[in-house]
């Protein structure tokens, strides 16, 4: 009886048993989890993207209130009485005049956090006044700014040497081919915007943006060119697909982040948040962790449990099984009982009852097949006594009708020696350098037979190889073999070579001959009747030495052939003796 392997055991069943009932409510939490964790993913995208349209809506909210502050004040009075009269003022009156100015160019300023500076750009004087400073002689470089401002009846953002402007001339358009008289230009103040931009995000390795797509500026606030050209280029793929807000994944630097972002018309870009995936979800992507950790506590609480009570079944049915193996290697011993009364100690006496009777009948039964196997071997032993003897007696009588006595004399050796071999004893094995010898004084035999157009060699054998037991007659019967099958045909040229080898308690024989007589379909249908010998089979030949040497070793021994180096066919002999 062989041991089970471990799938085939009770273990894995009460595994499964136990499984089967916590998978459906396992698969129920698993979904309520996914359930909760979308929930959660759901509103914490939201509000990521409701901050984005907070910060823009106020933006926006803020340049209306730029744009209208400065058509407000285009219109002012002494704005327009300095620009046209101004030549013709006193000092008194020009000096009154810019200051009124300035100071409502301060308010301006002053009424929004994002605004740096205000300035007038009076063309008609070649002047700048500033929000900031005194008015210059001539016109300010920032006025290079604000030119292509004209004709905007909606003033946008204007990007002009890293920095931002809004724009407005009076008149906004050319009248009869006249161009406006001045320009008011409205100075963003970048720093400001950055630091408002930082207060939608709160996390690490995360920034925003204000990316216009189309002027080809930007405003932010991470100082990773990785990711600002990675944002940015994200900016400019969404607008050119027209999608104007949403959310999607970015990879940064190898990382994964979320974006957020809402494009505005009023301030012709985008507004972009990025945050690390991990740092949004990060707290989710534990607690799933947290889930599968107790996942995994529980399988191995089950597999636990389920070893327990295969423990308390199987200890029992081990000791029973180590019991039956003993007897299958031939110890018909009883196994001792179990302490507890219950239905295990009725399966010991069961056994204890079996083995018992196993005695009683073994003794006999193991007699009857030795005597059936010493028998059969002696039976296919006399089967090459005969067959051999044919052979010399014609070989025998052909010399003598050649009158060759030097072959006769040396015949007559041989065959002495080959017949004293044989009836000097009657056991049936014999150290292997006596059959070795055996058969190369055959061999002779049939050089001469042969007229030495056969010639047989024979190895040395392996050291400590010639002391083993091995049966009688089991080498000659395949040398036989190569001369009547492989070479007897043959005119020149024939050859038969034998070896030994040794190894790990197998003794392997090899005999080769290079007879051009076997064919694939021989070798096939030679292999099959090796294999399909049955208790019925007729045994001459390799198919008696094969049958001998498994009913004396056991399967693993026998004769395997194959085709040979030489051409011809090669048998092997294995003895299994260890």
């Amino acid at each position: 009886m062989q041991r089970k392997s471990w799938p085939h055991t009770l273990f894995p069943k009460l595994v499964f048993a136990f499984l089967l009932v916590i998978i459906p409510l396992y698969l129920l939490g698993i979904t309520m989890n996914r359930l909760l964790e979308s929930s959660v993913q759901k509103e914490l995208s939201n509000s990521l993207q409701s901050r984005v349209s907070y910060y823009t809506n106020s933006l926006e909210t803020e340049r209306t209130h730029m744009t209208t502050l400065l058509r407000d004040f285009v219109i002012d009075q002494d704005l327009h009485h300095f620009t046209f009269v101004s030549n013709f003022m006193t000092l008194f009156e020009w000096s009154e005049t810019v200051t009124r100015i300035q100071n409502k160019l301060l308010m301006i300023r002053n009424s929004s956090i994002y605004i740096k500076e205000v300035k007038a750009h009076f063309l008609t004087l070649g002047r700048t006044l500033s929000s900031n400073k005194s008015i210059t002689e001539t016109l300010d470089p920032d006025y290079e700014a604000v030119k292509p401002a004209y004709g905007s009846n909606d003033p946008g953002f204007i990007s002009w040497q890293d920095r931002l402007f809004l724009g407005l001339s009076y008149p906004e358009s050319e009248v009869q081919g006249r161009k406006p008289s001045f320009v008011l230009s409205l100075e963003l103040d970048t720093g400001t915007l950055r630091k408002s931009l930082l207060q939608m995000i709160d996390y690490e390795r995360s920034g925003a943006f204000m990316i216009s797509p189309q002027a080809g500026w930007s405003i932010a606030n991470a100082g990773d060119a990785e990711a600002v050209a990675a944002v940015s280029g994200f900016a400019r793929q969404q607008f050119a697909a027209g999608r104007m807000s949403g959310l999607s994944p970015l990879a940064i630097g190898g990382s994964d982040y979320l974006v957020a972002y809402e494009y505005s018309a009023l301030l012709g870009s985008y507004v972009v948040v990025y945050i690390p995936h991990r740092q949004v979800f990060g707290q989710i992507e534990s607690y799933r962790q947290l889930y599968w950790l107790l996942s995994l506590i529980a399988l191995l609480i089950i597999v636990a449990y389920s070893y327990w009570l295969f423990r308390l079944i199987h200890k029992p049915l081990q000791k029973l099984i180590r019991s039956f193996r003993k007897v299958e290697g031939g110890s018909l011993e009883p196994a001792a009982l179990p302490r507890s009364d219950d239905e295990f100690r009725y399966l010991f006496q069961s056994f204890n009852r079996m083995v018992d009777q196993l005695k009683v009948l073994f003794q006999e039964v193991y007699e009857q097949k030795l005597r059936a196997q010493s028998s059969e071997l002696k039976q296919l032993q006399s089967q090459i006594n005969p067959h051999f003897l044919y052979n010399t007696y014609f070989i025998l009588n052909r010399l003598a009708k050649m009158k060759d006595q030097e072959n006769v004399l040396r015949f007559s050796r041989y065959l002495g020696e080959y017949f004293q071999y044989i009836t000097r004893t009657a056991a049936s094995d014999v150290p292997f350098e006596d059959e070795y010898k055996h058969s190369t004084t055959y061999a002779a035999i049939q050089t001469i037979r042969f007229s030495e157009r056969i010639q047989a060699h024979f190895a040395e054998l392996p050291e400590g190889s010639g002391k083993l037991t091995v049966p009688k007659l089991i080498l000659q019967p395949v040398i036989e073999n190569a001369y009547k099958h492989g070479l007897e045909q043959r005119l020149q040229g024939g050859l038969i070579a034998v070896a030994a080898d040794q190894q790990a308690g197998t003794l392997v024989v090899t005999v080769e001959d290079n007879g051009e007589r076997l064919t694939d379909e021989g070798l096939t249908a030679l292999r099959l009747s090796l294999q399909s010998l049955g208790p019925d089979s007729e045994y001459t030949g390799l198919l008696n030495v094969h049958r001998r040497l498994q009913i004396h070793y056991g399967g693993g021994s026998g004769i395997d052939v194959e085709r040979g180096e030489q051409g011809g066919l090669k048998v092997v002999l294995t003895i299994v003796y260890n």
